[in-house]
């Protein structure tokens, strides 16, 4: 007898753009988690591990994760937004440096190498804040769609 072929099956899902967002975030807030874990920082750990199971929430499309995602994404959005600020109001901070170390020639090239590479993490972390407030509220806008809002099911007991 021929094996039974089961018409119960799940649809395979659709690629959706959105659906990349909680990922690059699970990405990010499991490195912070790593970093936080090793500095002692426990509030920003609380954060990224709340980030982490929202993010896993989003990832399996569960119904609870959707709102709790569109959320976490307008905060992120913000706190860039206000720590990019911070960050530029330390503009002329590496100029000023930079002119410390020249004055004192007992500091040697090796002070202006590490305000040079300090100054490309900051470039760099501005870039990367800069980049991420608007993606931040596109996948907050997308959460809130219609059509994103149903490819998100209510949790069921099987």
């Amino acid at each position: 007898m021929p094996p039974a072929v089961r018409n119960d099956t799940v649809p395979a899902r659709r690629f959706a753009a959105w659906a990349i967002g909680p990922w690059v975030l699970l990405l990010f807030a499991a490195l912070g988690f790593v970093q936080y874990l090793r500095h002692g920082e426990y509030a920003y750990l609380a954060a990224s591990l709340l980030v982490i199971v929202a993010c896993a929430g989003g990832i399996l499309r569960q119904a609870w994760a959707r709102p709790v995602l569109q959320l976490l994404a307008m905060l992120l959005a913000a706190w860039a937004l206000v720590s990019g600020v911070l960050m530029l109001q330390q503009w002329n901070d590496f100029d000023t440096a930079r002119q410390h170390a020249q004055a004192q020639p007992q500091m040697g090239e090796v002070t202006l190498w590490m305000i040079a590479r300090a100054e490309r993490v900051w470039q760099v972390g501005l870039a990367l804040k800069a980049a991420a407030i608007p993606l931040l509220l596109w996948l907050a806008w997308q959460l809130g769609r219609p059509a994103v809002r149903t490819q998100f099911r209510r949790w069921s007991s099987r």
